[in-house]
């Protein structure tokens, strides 16, 4: 009696479909980090600058992270390098804050630069912030890979994280645009 060494269940490799296509993903889809925790709000035409527009989410503790809009000026183009040394006094890098009330944070307004961006076509922009407050981090990663601030602006390419004061905190929110409110901006433009 000759006994098969493989077993045949009479299935087509060939008719199963591959998991991706057999799967409805897209019904109930968890929100991400950034949707569940945070608000997205615009700054547009910053100090009066055309295209001078960020992106603010606004975490549930009032924390900000600030990166570049989808109609930054910068947008389309490529970053040589960006430097941090804003002036002959303050390198943003070098921002030393201690405990919760963010002790030692460098101070910025809404307009003070960030950092300085040096593109391939010879151009120099300005990275402004977006809001006032105190400066908690500026990201690091941007010294190595200055790209990234323009492939990925609301994840590893975000600029700078700030935290508004709390009295202020309504005001400069309220001042900011909504997703909606930027959108229908953008499509009038």
């Amino acid at each position: 009696m000759n006994k098969p060494s493989v077993y045949d269940f009479g299935i087509d490799d060939d008719s199963v479909p591959p998991i991706e296509r057999s799967v409805d993903i897209t019904e109930n889809v968890p929100p991400t980090v950034v949707q569940r925790y945070f608000e997205s709000r615009y700054a547009t035409n910053v100090n009066d600058k055309p295209n001078q527009d960020y992106s603010v989410l606004i975490h549930s503790n009032n924390l900000c992270i600030l990166s570049l809009a989808s109609t930054h000026v910068l947008m389309g183009k490529t970053i040589d390098k960006i430097d941090f040394q804003v002036s002959e006094n303050t390198d943003r890098l070098s921002n030393n804050m201690t405990g919760k009330g963010k002790r030692g944070a460098q101070i910025v307004q809404a307009g003070s630069t960030l950092c300085k961006v040096h593109c391939s076509d010879g151009e120099e922009h300005k990275i402004l912030s977006a809001i006032p407050g105190k400066l908690v981090q500026m990201n690091s990663k941007l010294a190595d890979t200055p790209n990234i601030m323009l492939d990925k602006p609301d994840d590893l390419g975000f600029i700078a994280i700030v935290l508004p004061q709390k009295q202020r905190f309504e005001k400069i929110r309220d001042g900011l645009l909504t997703k909606e409110q930027y959108t229908i901006r953008n499509s009038t433009v």
